[in-house]
């Protein structure tokens, strides 16, 4: 397999920054969502429920648009998603914007913004198979776990940078709508350097296969030796989104607490930029785990997935636990960390679980769960509603439980040995 494309160094980049550009338009979204969810008048359990039909609708397409990969190539695939992204943002941009104005009633807003934003579920979710799978075929299996790692670290940029921008948007002439707007234009500028930069020559042959694959056929999230990934990964990716999606409601109301006497748009301005300050701490430390923990410690796939859900559920703790505001930053950084760690733990683990020409798949499916986790968002916001600390609480005894399921499944403590013993002199050190 001399002639397999290695990852190249443009090709990073623009995958880096393709990473970079997503995040921060989704993390930039749900820092201004509550706010613009009080300022409009609608209910906090329908603000979470704004991502609902869209994940719902990324669970469904992600496996179509990873075998359209496999048919089409990643690059068409990536510029799908990112139109389907600009599309979205300034579609919902302009649904903001009537909000904002009072042309119509916060219900009628409500379902137009959860339309506008399903065209992101529907189109975005073509992009994350494409990445991956890109990814996948460029690394040798010892690599993977650092190659992916980086690209996840990307996105953690992403979500440094995008509750920063949103503010800044956030000018006269648009209001809330403004981050909006400026996240769609981004996202079709990195469309034009996709286009345009991306190296798009064939990766692997169709026929023969990389190897002999005795496994039935089907989805691979039915077979054996991929459930325990998939199971850890959806569970993580529940309560990662969970507890991001109720992390403003409670900086809001620790605000509120704090400063009772404000009229409600200086309350909701100031909470909205305490908001950015905890993301930017969790992003930061996400940053710390993938650029910095990861490589210098060589963590392998299997100490990921033990320490991500360990560090995970203290945090959660701390946050539900959290006297005030800051307890609350420190709580969110912490889970950070540990989602950053388990994240590439568990999706290393399932790209090595595969054979080469088994990867699209893999990564169709870990679109799968990362899409329709977000239906369980709803859930916790409600329950935080009746008991503050109830979400958070809940999530801990998952994370706990995921560790506990780390160090029991045998595939799981023995994450890459297989693949590493069949599959690393068929492929090209970088």
């Amino acid at each position: 397999m001399s002639d397999m494309p290695r990852l190249s160094r443009r090709a990073f980049a623009i995958l880096f920054c393709l990473s970079i550009t997503t995040a921060i338009g989704n993390t930039g979204l749900q820092s201004v969502l509550p706010s613009i969810g009080r300022s409009i008048g609608i209910a906090d359990w329908m603000v979470a429920a704004i991502f609902s039909l869209s994940s719902l609708l990324w669970a469904v397409t992600s496996p179509f648009w990873a075998r359209q990969s496999d048919l089409r190539g990643r690059k068409p695939l990536m510029i799908i998603g990112l139109a389907g992204f600009a599309v979205s943002m300034v579609l919902c941009g302009l649904v903001v914007s009537a909000g904002l104005a009072h042309l119509t009633t916060p219900t009628i807003i409500f379902g137009f913004f959860l339309v506008c934003r399903a065209i992101y579920g529907l189109f975005g979710s073509a992009t994350s198979p494409a990445n991956q799978t890109y990814i996948a075929e460029r690394t040798c299996p010892a690599d993977r776990t650092r190659w992916m790692s980086s690209i996840a670290g990307a996105s953690s940029l992403g979500t440094v940078v995008g509750p920063v921008l949103a503010p800044l948007f956030i000018i006269e002439s648009f209001g809330y709508a403004g981050p909006l707007y400026a996240f769609a234009l981004i996202a079709t500028t990195m469309l034009i350097f996709v286009a345009r930069y991306l190296d798009e020559a064939p990766i692997l042959p169709t026929e023969p296969p990389l190897r002999s694959d005795k496994t039935a056929p089907g989805p691979p999230w039915l077979r054996s030796n991929f459930v325990p990934f998939i199971a850890y990964g959806f569970l993580l990716f529940v309560c990662q989104n969970a507890l991001a999606q109720t992390l403003g409601f409670l900086i809001i109301d620790k605000t509120s607490k704090e400063l009772p006497q404000l009229p409600s748009p200086d309350l909701l301005r100031i909470a909205q930029g305490r908001i950015a300050i905890a993301m930017v701490c969790g992003a930061l430390a996400s940053l710390l785990a993938l650029w910095a923990l990861i490589p210098i410690l060589r963590m392998t796939p299997k100490a990921l997935l033990r320490w991500g859900a360990g560090l995970a559920s203290l945090g959660s703790v701390s946050i539900a636990l959290s006297p005030d505001y800051a307890i609350a930053i420190l709580g969110y950084a912490l889970a950070s960390l540990g989602f950053s760690l388990a994240r590439p733990g568990f999706m290393v683990g399932a790209s090595l679980s595969v054979p080469m020409k088994e990867q699209a798949r893999v990564a169709g499916a870990i679109g799968a769960i990362s899409g329709v986790n977000v239906l369980f968002a709803p859930f916790a916001v409600s329950l935080y509603e009746v008991f503050p600390a109830g979400p958070f609480l809940l999530e801990s005894v998952v994370l706990a439980g995921l560790l506990a399921y780390a160090c029991l499944s045998p595939m799981l403590r023995n994450v890459g040995s297989r693949v590493r013993g069949e599959e690393v002199n068929d492929e090209p050190a970088l």
